[in-house]
This record gives C-alpha cells, structure tokens and sequence, in this order.
C-alpha cells in the first residue's frame, strides 16, 4: 500500500471561477486507512467503516458546478477526526507524553472520541496497546493542519471578497435508538448551530424551511448542536457562519450492502435543488 505522505491530506474541489460565498466542507466522508493502522489494532475493515459518514461528499458532488467550493476528507475518522480541536488528546492512549496544553477534560476526549479516537462505541476499543504520541502526532501535522489552514484560508478568502461567509459541514447519522427520537421519530435532517451561536437565524431558517417544503423531518441542535468546526469557525458578528447539516443514512444509504441505496439519486437531486434555491435567496440575507 502506498506510504501515508503520498496521499493529500484532503480533496479540493471547485470550479474555474467561485461564485458564491459557500463552502461545502465534508471532514468525516475520508476512507483511505493507512496499512499501519491495521498492525496497531484487531479491528476490522467493516467495522471502522461503519464509523464513516458514508458517501457524503458523493451527495454534494454537484457543488463545484454550482460555483461553489468543496473541502473533504481523504483519511478516515477513525484515524483522524477532523471535526475535533488538535488538542482534544486522550492521555491514557499514549505511553509517552501528550502537550501539556490538551484538552485532556473535553467530553469528546472523555467518550473516547478525541482527535484520535480511542474506540468506535463503548464495546469497541481501537488499539491493542498503547501509542506514542512521538510518531502519532504526523496524523496532526500532515493531516488535519493542513485541512484547517485551508479552510480558514477559503473563509478569509470569502470574507476579503464577499464580505460574508457560509460554511455548511456535512454529517450523515446512522438510524438513532427510538429514546432518541425527536417527538417520535427519527430526523432526517438535524441542523447544528452551537445553539444558535455559529450562524445567523434567517439563514438557518431558510435551509430548515427549504428542507421542510420537501418533506423532510427536520431538528435544529437536537440530537447534535455542532462541534469543533461549528464552534470554531462560527463568528455571525463577524460575518462568518457556519452551519452543520447531519443527513440521515437511512434515506440514501445501504448499511447491509455498505453501498447507495436506490433512494440516493433522489435525495443528490434534492439536495442539488435546496443548493440551488438557497443559492437565489442569499444575496438578500444580510449576513
């Protein structure tokens, strides 16, 4: 298998001339797992791709066409999580010392869902022994600095043109336990706005409202609010905004066969008309 350094830490994607003040970000769809990793654990291929946000980029592969910009993983969440704080480190992962700055109390790292993560679920630990952040910390530098300091670079790049700036993170969710549902059901869509902190209510209105007029089930910051990206890059006072969008699997995804289900290319084709009309709607909010 090809060494790690000659795989890019992301895809960028977008058309000859950008068109619009939207970026189209997808941290968690990576699915390129480095032949090491399977010498450091006794989990399985399958089992680590349930852990994927399957296929999400594919549903938005009509964005560059759009003009718009699209930003997605390469690497897979299990061995880096993009959408985590760099130092959001699990101490007891490492047999060596972590920075002394990490974010070692977050509840993310105490679920055992850091940067690296520690298991997939509660019965399903990743490693067989312990790491040494010394040679772990280059899924840092060679992966997720390089993914972020793009996407600050296309935001700054939106607000220096545009004065404005839309980032819309994309998720996929798996079918929740029924005691989550949302009012007795099941989301089709949840979109995450660090309660309300990371993007401004007219535009969080106008997907929601959009999303709804097609028929889906739509929450907003239930079960999910957002995490590093919606908090970190979410500044509505200075006019960045950034909203996560978690898509439920079950309206396009085959979990038994790990492939597409015959419902994606109606959802592709919906999703291509909610970019679309937002797309018409968005010079008139002020952003």
């Amino acid at each position: 298998m090809t060494p790690l350094k000659n795989y890019p830490p992301f895809l960028l994607e977008k058309s000859g001339k950008t068109s619009s003040p939207v970026i189209i970000a997808s941290p968690h769809s990576g699915t390129f797992y480095p032949e090491r990793f399977f010498h450091l654990t006794d989990l399985k291929l399958s089992e680590f791709q349930q852990y994927e946000d399957a296929c999400v980029d594919k549903l938005f592969s009509f964005a560059p066409a759009m003009g718009l910009t699209m930003i997605s993983a390469v690497y897979a969440r299990a061995w880096i999580d993009l959408n985590r704080h760099p130092l959001e480190l699990d101490p007891t992962m490492f047999s060596d010392k972590i920075p002394s700055q990490a974010k070692t109390e977050s509840a993310w790292v105490k679920n055992g869902f850091g940067v690296i993560p520690r298991q997939l679920n509660d019965n399903k630990l990743i490693y067989k022994e312990k790491l040494r952040f010394a040679v772990e910390q280059s899924r840092l530098t060679d992966i997720h600095f390089p993914y972020h300091n793009m996407l600050k670079n296309l935001i700054k790049k939106n607000l220096n043109f545009y004065g404005k700036s839309l980032l819309l993170d994309l998720h996929s969710m798996p079918l929740l336990p029924a005691n989550r549902f949302i009012k007795g059901k099941m989301p089709d869509f949840v979109l995450g706005t660090s309660d309300n902190h990371s993007c401004c209510g007219e535009i969080t209105r106008t997907i929601m409202n959009l999303l709804q007029e097609m028929g889906y089930f739509v929450t907003l910051n239930l079960p999910y609010s957002g995490a590093y990206t919606t908090l970190y890059y979410g500044r509505p006072e200075s006019h960045s905004h950034v909203i996560q969008m978690e898509i439920g699997r079950h309206l396009y995804w085959d979990a038994k066969q790990h492939a597409p289900s015959s419902n994606f290319n109606t959802l592709w084709f919906n999703l291509s008309l909610l970019m679309e009309h937002l797309l018409t709607k968005l010079p008139s909010i002020p952003l």
